[in-house]
This record gives C-alpha cells, sequence and structure tokens, in this order.
C-alpha cells in the first residue's frame, strides 16, 4: 500500500512539475502566450488522465474551464465542440444505437452463427470468430467490443480452455477485434478527434466515413495473417473437442430470428444506406445518428428499453469532448504550425518511410505512458504539420501510423479494453506479454512489407 502511494505521488508530481517547467519558458513571436498556456493547461488535465489520477468526466470538465482560467481561448472557442455541429449529439446516438443492437440480440446470434460454421476446426473457428467480430464492430460503428471479448471469453470458458495455447489464440482474436479494428472501421469518435486534429493544420481538412477502411486495407489482410502466423506458432490442437457442439447448441437456443432483431436489421440498413446515400442526399452524416438511434424506441417498434440509455457512459462522453475541443483550441492559438517550424528543421532529410515507423515507435512508447483518448485528442494536429512538412501529401497519415500502438501493447493497462480481455484470466502475464511482443514486432514488419507500399501506389505518400 505504502509503495502505491509513492507511485501515485510521483505521478502527481510529474503532472504539476511538467506544465510548471513549460510556464517557465519565456514567450515571444514564435512561442507565443496563447501557445505556452495551451500546452500547460492541456498537458496537466491529459496527465490526470493517463494517470488516472481523476475520473474522465472530471477531467472532462476541467480541460476547457482550464482553457479559459489561463486566457487560452475565450469560453466560445473552449466550448466550441458542443456549439459548432453535432458532433457530440453523433457520438451519444452512435452509442445508443450499438446497446439497442446489443439489446436485441443481433450482436449476439452474428457470433455465435459465425462459430456454427467452424465445424471443431479451430483454425475455421479463430477466423469465424475475426469476421464475426469485425462484423459486430462494423455494425455498432466500433462500439461493440465488448461483446466479442466477452463471447470469445465464453467459448474458451465452455470448452475449458483457460491457459492453453487455444484459449490464448481466441483471446488474441477477441484482442485483435476490440482494438486493431479501431484502424479500419468508421466511428464517430475516431472522425471527430483525428479529424478536428489535423484541422489545426490543414483547415479545409475533411475526413470522411470510408478513409480508414480503404487507406488501411493492408492493416486490414495483417491482422489474418498475424492469426495465422500465431496459429502456426502456438502449433495447438487442429480440432477442438466439443467446439462444433457447442456452438451448434448456443445457437440453436437463439431459435429463428425474432420480430426484434428483424427490426434491428432494418435500421441498421437503413442507418448504413443514410451514410452511403450522403454524397447524394447532402445532409450531414451527423443526422442519421441522432435520428435514426430514436426510432429503436418508438411505439410499434419497440427493440430497445430505457436500458440502452442508462448503459450510455455520459462521464466519457464529457472527457471525448474535451479531448476534440483540443484540435480546436490548438488551432485557434496555432500550435500546430508552431511546432512544425521548430521540429521539422530537425527532420530534415528524413526519408518519409523512416518517419512514419519513428510515428508508430512514438505511439508504442506514449501508449505507456497515456491513454489511446488522450493520444487521440493531442497528436493528429502536430504529426500532420510535421508529416506535410516533409511533403506527405495525406496529412492524417503519420496519426494513423501511430495509432497502430493502440494494439502494440506491453502490459494490459496500456489499453481498457485489453484490461477486461486480461481480467477474465484466460492467461498469465507471461503469457500476455509474450504474445504481445511478437505481435508487435509482427505488425512492424509487415508494415514495411504491405502497408508503405500500398500508400506509396495510392499517392497518400
Amino acid at each position: 500500500m505504502a509503495n502505491a502511494s509513492v507511485f501515485t505521488w510521483m505521478k502527481w508530481l510529474a503532472t504539476i512539475l511538467l506544465p510548471l517547467g513549460i510556464q517557465c519558458i519565456p514567450a515571444g513571436e514564435t512561442f507565443t502566450v496563447p501557445m505556452r498556456e495551451f500546452l500547460v493547461s492541456t498537458i496537466f488535465v491529459i496527465f490526470l488522465a493517463a494517470f488516472e489520477l481523476l475520473p474522465n468526466m472530471l477531467v472532462g470538465l476541467l480541460l476547457p474551464v482550464a482553457y479559459v482560467i489561463t486566457g487560452t481561448v475565450p469560453t466560445q472557442t473552449a466550448l466550441g465542440i458542443w456549439s459548432g455541429n453535432f458532433m457530440m449529439f453523433m457520438i451519444v446516438g452512435g452509442m445508443i444505437f450499438a446497446n439497442a443492437l446489443d439489446e436485441s440480440g443481433l450482436l449476439n446470434r452474428i457470433v455465435l452463427w459465425a462459430g456454427t460454421k467452424c465445424r471443431g476446426s479451430l483454425l475455421k473457428l479463430l477466423m469465424a470468430l475475426m469476421v464475426a467480430g469485425l462484423v459486430v464492430m462494423l455494425v455498432s460503428f466500433t462500439n461493440g467490443w465488448m461483446v466479442t471479448i466477452v463471447l470469445c471469453y465464453g467459448v474458451v470458458k465452455a470448452l475449458r480452455l483457460e491457459n492453453t495455447n487455444e484459449g490464448i489464440l481466441i483471446m488474441i482474436v477477441a484482442q485483435i477485434v476490440s482494438t486493431a479494428a479501431l484502424n479500419f472501421i468508421y466511428s464517430p469518435v475516431t472522425v471527430g478527434l483525428w479529424g478536428g486534429g489535423v484541422q489545426m493544420v490543414v483547415k479545409d481538412f475533411d475526413m470522411t466515413w470510408w478513409t480508414l477502411t480503404v487507406y488501411n486495407l493492408p492493416f486490414i489482410v495483417m491482422q489474418f495473417i498475424i492469426v495465422l502466423i500465431f496459429y502456426k506458432l502456438y502449433r495447438p490442437a487442429k480440432v477442438l473437442k466439443g467446439g462444433a457442439q457447442y456452438f451448434e447448441e448456443e445457437y440453436a437456443k437463439l431459435g429463428k430470428l425474432t420480430g426484434r432483431e428483424k427490426k434491428a436489421i432494418i435500421l441498421t440498413v437503413l442507418l448504413f444506406a443514410y451514410i452511403i446515400a450522403q454524397p447524394w442526399h447532402k445532409l450531414d452524416i451527423n443526422y442519421g445518428f441522432i435520428i435514426i438511434p430514436m426510432l429503436f424506441f418508438l411505439p410499434g417498434i419497440d427493440v430497445a428499453t430505457k436500458k440502452s440509455l442508462d448503459n450510455v457512459n455520459f462521464g466519457f462522453i464529457v472527457f471525448i469532448a474535451s479531448c476534440m475541443s483540443i484540435g480546436g483550441v490548438g488551432a485557434a492559438v496555432n500550435i500546430g504550425p508552431a511546432i512544425s517550424t521548430y521540429v521539422t528543421p530537425m527532420l530534415h532529410g528524413c526519408p518519409i518511410p523512416l518517419f512514419l515507423f519513428l510515428c508508430i515507435i512514438f505511439g508504442i512508447i506514449m501508449n505507456i505512458l497515456m491513454t489511446p483518448s488522450a493520444m487521440q485528442g493531442m497528436f493528429p494536429g502536430p504529426l500532420a504539420a510535421l508529416g506535410t512538412g516533409l511533403g506527405i501529401s495525406y496529412p492524417l497519415l503519420p496519426f494513423m501510423c501511430m495509432f497502430f500502438a493502440n494494439d502494440m501493447v506491453f502490459f494490459p493497462y496500456e489499453n481498457a479494453y485489453l484490461l477486461v480481455l486480461y481480467g477474465f484470466g484466460v492467461m498469465t502475464m507471461k503469457d500476455f506479454m509474450k504474445y504481445n511482443v511478437i505481435k508487435m514486432v509482427i505488425t512492424l514488419i509487415l508494415f514495411w512489407v504491405l502497408v508503405l507500399p500500398f500508400w506509396y501506389m495510392t499517392g497518400l505518400i
């Protein structure tokens, strides 16, 4: 207990001393007072979240207040994320939509149906869980990660695969679906945080719903390759005793599609149709996430109940909003171009592939120190400034590389999703660290082999 207390005080000390050190830097024409106050406020509050010194909701409430108190920007700029567009309403709607799909039973059915196709083969099971999990993430706009983790754990437990190579392989799939998928599946949070951050540097930058999926196609292929490599490395039993029977029994219990599930399918198709048709109807994509989730609750539809609303984490939403505001406030004080002015000369002559690779390494390091949400709020703008200074065509590319590290960890605490996964007790800490280090090395190699050539071919670099 004493050691834990000392460690907590050390984190508080770092959180306070670093902003104080920045405050002592003299301001001038290039490094202005608003820039300095922006860095002081942002780093202090982000460290509070990264070290988990305060609950995320309190951190989210504090950041815009800090911007105003320090004189960084006026109130309307600090709170611009709430008043400038419907992005935050879209995020709330997306969470309600995912909860409603879960409540309808549709997400559970998707995964169990995929499991029935494996016929007892472990490799087929792994691929079926991967595809089903990605479909769940797709239809829930990345909010369905818990569904896949829980169901993968259910498979491990039902087949008594705890602390076995077979069980670890199944949970590796759960990790890929819940974390790596964030790099190539559309999410309102991603568009808001990443796109808003880049706009600090490129004012007219627009991140569309299909951006991550199309530009990171090789990264999708990589995930299946990684599973195949681990399957070879771990030498598991090829056929799982009772595997086919488990899925068939569980799927049979569901019976035919219920009325609620059919309605959920129709509403999901409706939302995707609205998103895809945006170039023709010209309406804001945000509106679809606000209006269509409401349909789940209408009389005659009755797919969702109050439970889908109660399960929305509004504290997390406040925190996300504050992280998203970092981009707007940073743009207001011109922090992106300033960072580019200072750092770009140091990168002079650095080959673009090496720079992008170093962005991944930077992400791996920062993953140890701060949350993925904090990274998404802080780094898209500065990295876009550096990338454009080096001649990279697509300004989001450097942060896309950095965020690959979202799935490249050493310890479970680095990502809340993985903390949940590890908490089920399917593997030891040694097992967790071993497979994640191996996966990190494989990912870094495949980045050079698959991703970089694809980006050059498509003109993103």
